[in-house]
């Protein structure tokens, strides 16, 4: 007689797993992810010199014990601008914190001059702050770098204070590591040293009144120019830049202005001209100059294909990336 066979149950437990439904992000995830990512980046951007110190810790100060930063590399400061501000902070509180380093039994800014000041206007005695230990050099670049990053210094002040960190400090390097400017308009910026000792104290009284273009745009049409006597350049300067703060002549009528006032009636241009570059008395390559470029010519023979790639590398390095 045969067995009967029973069905058998499945045991759940053995069960395939069933698919699991993924939810797409609603626009409100897609949004909170975008905001964390930005707030992210924000941070990132932010002067973040104590990272070199360890952990930051931020901790109430007095402001009364808070002195200046004899480097702010800003030459005036907005009222209006930090009545503003201080009233955000009264509303929202204060988001970042100040950066100080102790200067004997007191404190000395490092970043936050328009946060202190807010302080000061809303009355505040205590203010958030980051203690650091950092030397004057790192102190007076971080200073500048904080104005640079926020986009509202003038490139007359940014001139201004790397030229005293040049003399004071007698080195470049901080200024090339901290401060984030591209080498094109590093170079426009250093421009304004054509202009004579009368001419720079107009500027620090009114920093915002010419761009680096500008005073680039001057030290071109300058070197074309013949030796000039230096009483009558700081005359033609000063009465230019005299009009420029009038509202006499616009920015882009400077240049025209200055050598105006010097007797050039004609702006100078460049003449073309053509160079050899020799080694052991033979030609390796030579410079033509005209009035739009400068085209230089070397001969294949005399360079080896790693030599040829280093100069490209080097041209490429020192080549501005857009124009600013």
């Amino acid at each position: 007689m045969a067995a009967k066979s029973s069905a058998q149950k499945p045991d759940p437990e053995m069960a395939p797993p069933k698919p699991q439904t993924v939810k797409r992000a609603g626009l409100a995830g897609l949004l909170k992810d975008s905001l964390s990512h930005q707030v992210g980046q924000h941070r990132e951007m932010q002067p973040n010199e104590a990272d070199e110190q360890g952990a930051r810790m931020a901790q109430p100060l007095r402001v009364d014990l808070i002195d200046p930063n004899p480097y702010q590399p800003r030459m005036s400061f907005d009222a209006e601008e930090i009545e503003e501000l201080a009233q955000s902070i009264d509303e929202l509180g204060l988001q970042s914190p100040i950066t100080v380093r102790v200067k004997g039994e007191r404190f000395e800014l490092v970043t936050g001059e328009c946060r202190l000041r807010a302080h000061k206007v809303l009355g505040r005695v205590m203010i958030s702050s980051f203690v650091v230990q950092i030397d004057d050099e790192t102190s007076a670049a971080n200073a500048l770098q904080e104005n640079v990053q926020r986009k509202n210094l003038s490139d007359f002040e940014i001139f201004n204070s790397i030229m005293r960190m040049r003399a004071d400090f007698h080195s470049s390097k901080t200024i090339k590591q901290k401060i984030k400017i591209s080498k094109a308009h590093l170079s426009r910026i250093d421009a304004f040293e054509v202009f004579t000792p009368g001419a720079l104290e107009i500027l620090r009284k009114n920093p915002k009144i010419m761009g680096s273009n500008t005073a680039g745009a001057l030290r071109s049409a300058l070197n074309l120019l013949p030796e000039l006597n230096k009483t009558a350049i700081d005359d033609a300067f000063c009465k230019a830049l005299r009009d420029l703060t009038s509202n006499k002549i616009k920015q882009n009528a400077f240049v025209s202005a200055v050598l105006s006032q010097l007797g050039v009636t004609k702006t100078p241009k460049p003449k073309a001209v053509s160079s050899d570059i020799q080694r052991e008395g033979v030609t390796i390559a030579y410079v033509k100059d005209t009035k739009k470029e400068r085209v230089i010519c070397l001969d294949r023979k005399e360079f080896t294909e790693d030599q040829l790639n280093s100069i490209w590398d080097y041209v490429k390095s020192v080549s501005p990336t857009k124009k600013e």
